[in-house]
């Protein structure tokens, strides 16, 4: 029996509800504490938008696949938010040109971020609408806590100053650069109310749902991941990581800013 189109799904506020949990383990997560206390080295923060890299290549791809898909139409915003150029611009700052092939090849790819990608393959064969999580739990968080994740890369792993000319712009944090979004409450808003009017039935509603709580998982294991990687040492080295220590700091702000790199 096909199920009706909802009339009013408000799928925005069901996918904000539905990973309320897993919102909190991501932010009071080991990996994002330290990230925004300061004490996190360049070869983590490398690590860290490397498997982004790889993430938002594949999200992305698959997002201009099924752009005609009817949902996923809905909020389908290439120009103002597509990320894979702005990352390789940020692996070429941290890594240099002659590490470029090397850090963007799969023999990168780690296995949490693996996992990643075969969960974005099983869901668009499941349904393609199923996307809509993975770009949900993504790019609202980005926009919501990109000035403050960026502010906290230049001063405590680029070792820059409000004082400094380089703080205004944006070597090294093209990722949280949305150049093309003037307002981000208000794109923000415009997003939100596109998910709210998506036709969706009930059933594809809480598939959509459920896949945005395994996303937020997915991600904690990546970061969780790093955790692993650091305590040997198993990075590709960034320039001038040799030394580099661990910079900290603002530990007892941390907390309360955590919920801003994933807030919707």
């Amino acid at each position: 029996m096909t199920q009706e189109i909802l009339a009013d799904p408000q799928l925005a506020s069901a996918m904000k509800e539905g990973t309320k949990g897993v919102h909190k383990a991501a932010e009071t997560s080991e990996f994002i504490k330290r990230f925004l206390s300061g004490d996190i080295t360049k070869n983590e923060y490398g690590r860290y938008i490397n498997n982004l890299y790889f993430i938002y290549k594949k999200m992305e791809s698959l997002l201009d696949q099924y752009k005609d898909d009817e949902v996923i139409k809905m909020v389908h915003f290439p120009a103002e938010l597509n990320r894979e150029n702005a990352i390789l611009q940020d692996l070429e700052y941290y890594y240099g040109k002659d590490k470029i092939a090397l850090v963007t090849s799969d023999a990168q790819i780690t296995p949490a971020v693996q996992q990643y990608l075969d969960a974005l393959d099983a869901a668009v064969a499941k349904n393609p609408a199923l996307l809509i999580a993975y770009s949900y739990s993504r790019y609202l968080g980005d926009l919501s806590g990109g000035q403050i994740m960026a502010k906290r890369l230049k001063k405590h792993v680029l070792g820059l100053t409000t004082e400094d000319v380089a703080w205004e712009e944006y070597n090294g944090v093209q990722f949280y650069n949305f150049e093309h979004i003037e307002n981000h409450m208000e794109f923000k808003k415009l997003y939100r109310s596109r998910l709210d009017s998506a036709a969706v039935t009930q059933e594809v509603k809480d598939q959509i749902v459920h896949e945005a709580v395994v996303a937020f998982d997915l991600i904690i294991a990546t970061f969780n991941e790093i955790e692993e990687l650091s305590k040997n040492n198993q990075f590709v080295a960034t320039i001038g990581s040799e030394t580099t220590s661990k910079l900290s700091g603002l530990v007892a702000s941390a907390a309360s800013l955590a919920s801003s790199l994933f807030g919707k």
